[in-house]
C-alpha cells in the first residue's frame, strides 16, 4: 500500500474552498484500490491519497489532482 499527503496553502479561504469545490467531484467514483480524501481548513487544502497500485500510479494520481487544481485556479482568474 502506498500513500501520499499534499497540503496546499492558498491566499484565502475563499480560494481554497473554490478549488475544493471544483476538484472534489472528480474524486468519485474511485477504483476499490484507490482512496482520496480532501478537506479544507482556513486557507489550506489537505489531500491524502492511498492506493494498492504501483508507486507510478500514485505519482500519476498526484499529477492529475495538481493539474485539476491548476485548471480550476486558471479558470477562476480568467472569470475574474
Amino acid at each position: 500500500m502506498h500513500s501520499a499527503s499534499v497540503n496546499i496553502k492558498f491566499e484565502s479561504s475563499e480560494i481554497a474552498n473554490y478549488v475544493f469545490s471544483a476538484i472534489n467531484p472528480d474524486n468519485a467514483p474511485l477504483p476499490s484500490d484507490l482512496e482520496i480524501t480532501c478537506a479544507v481548513e482556513g486557507n489550506t487544502m489537505f489531500i491524502h491519497i492511498k492506493t494498492g497500485r504501483s508507486i507510478q500510479s500514485l505519482q500519476n494520481t498526484i499529477e492529475d489532482i495538481m493539474s485539476a487544481i491548476d485548471l480550476s485556479l486558471r479558470t477562476m482568474i480568467s472569470i475574474g
